[in-house]
């Protein structure tokens, strides 16, 4: 009896990742494959009768996904969590959303819980996991994909933003505006995300390959134990953040005339702290963020920021874990699946917050 045919299969005679088959074969139009290595993938599956996966099918209905958060909070998570469950939800599929409050430990108890009593048919981690050797460990018998962060060691599949990329075109864009200082606002960078490092590189990087000065960048980040989520009713802490490192930036005297947050939550302090001393955007200081959630867009001013196509990158990810757990179903004695790394180009979102530096000696009105 002939084995019936998977991704896999249809990837190698393409040519390309097992990812990429998702993504073609899900019609997802808005993936950036050229039309050949679409027509590729088209083909090999129709040589292979391959059938997807990736429809609401009995294959797929009643697959329960854990989707892992470190916050709700900051609305990047809230938009992300709401995307893979209205995309997941389309397919027949159930998420659980389990927010860890970026504590470890209950990170732990939630894989312990929901994986060793069978609840869930796969992962989606929003975040670096804290526990590796654990990871390693459940991903061979259990799918896992992560959003959003890119580290080359990890034993998981990926749907990865470029953040160096990301940083060095919000550089350009300022540089072109005719700024040569800036400072880097940014929440602590610790185990829960590299991002926040890989987006300061990007800025630095560029900036050096311009001959500009290392101390034309200044760099604010609070000290790391004062990461929580333990605010006020429903304060954000990357807001506050914000507000809290710029109100000291102005009292020292910056240099700076551009200021970027490391996300959009960040940046939206960086505006309110700014209008409440006087100071105008973007007459007095530009402003930019990451992310380009809802908020960026109703922000006074609304907020030039980067675009990680949020909504391709979670049913890539909901997609990609579908097809790995089917696969691993399906595989019995075969090789494990190579891993899957995919990368998206971030885009630039130029709004109102971002102009022209001020003139030399021209001053910075109410500042």
């Amino acid at each position: 009896m002939n084995k019936r045919p998977t991704s896999i299969d249809v990837a190698k005679r393409a040519g390309v990742s097992q990812s990429t088959v998702s993504l073609v074969l899900s019609g997802n139009q808005r993936a950036t494959f050229s039309d050949e290595t679409r027509a590729r993938v088209i083909a090999a599956a129709k040589e292979l009768n391959y059938e997807p996966p990736l429809r609401k099918t009995r294959s797929v209905i009643g697959r329960r996904l854990l989707l892992l958060t470190p916050t709700l909070n900051n609305p990047f998570y809230a938009e992300l969590v709401q995307t893979v469950e209205q995309y997941a939800d389309s397919l027949g599929c159930h998420v659980l959303v389990c927010n860890t409050l970026r504590k470890p430990e209950l990170e732990r108890y939630y894989l312990h819980t929901l994986l060793h009593n069978h609840q869930v048919s796969g992962i989606i981690y929003t975040f670096l996991p804290s526990y590796p050797e654990m990871l390693e460990m459940e991903t061979r018998t259990m799918p896992a994909v992560l959003i959003g962060e890119k580290r080359s060691d990890l034993p998981i599949c990926s749907i990865e933003l470029s953040n160096e990329q990301a940083g060095a075109i919000l550089a350009e864009h300022l540089y072109g505006l005719g700024h040569r200082s800036f400072l880097f606002i940014s929440t602590p960078f610790n185990q829960f995300s590299l991002a926040r490092q890989q987006r300061l590189d990007g800025i630095r990087q560029f900036l050096r390959r311009h001959s500009l000065p290392d101390d034309c960048l200044e760099i604010s980040v609070p000290d790391a134990r004062t990461e929580t989520d333990n605010l006020p009713g429903s304060v954000s802490y990357e807001y506050t953040v914000g507000r809290r490192l710029t109100a000291a930036a102005l009292e020292r005297g910056t240099k700076a005339t551009a200021l970027i947050g490391v996300n959009d939550m960040t940046a939206a302090g960086i505006l309110a702290e700014l209008k409440s001393h006087g100071c105008a955007v973007p007459g007095d200081f530009s402003v930019c963020g990451f992310d380009n959630v809802f908020p960026s867009v109703i922000a006074q001013p609304s907020l030039t920021t980067i675009d990680h196509h949020l909504s391709v990158r979670c049913s890539a990810a909901v997609d990609l874990v579908l097809s790995l757990e089917r696969g691993m179903r399906m595989r019995s004695e075969q090789p494990a699946a190579p891993i899957s790394k995919m990368e998206y180009a971030p885009r630039l979102i130029v709004r109102d917050s971002s102009g022209p530096a001020p003139s030399a000696g021209k001053g910075r009105g109410a500042c």
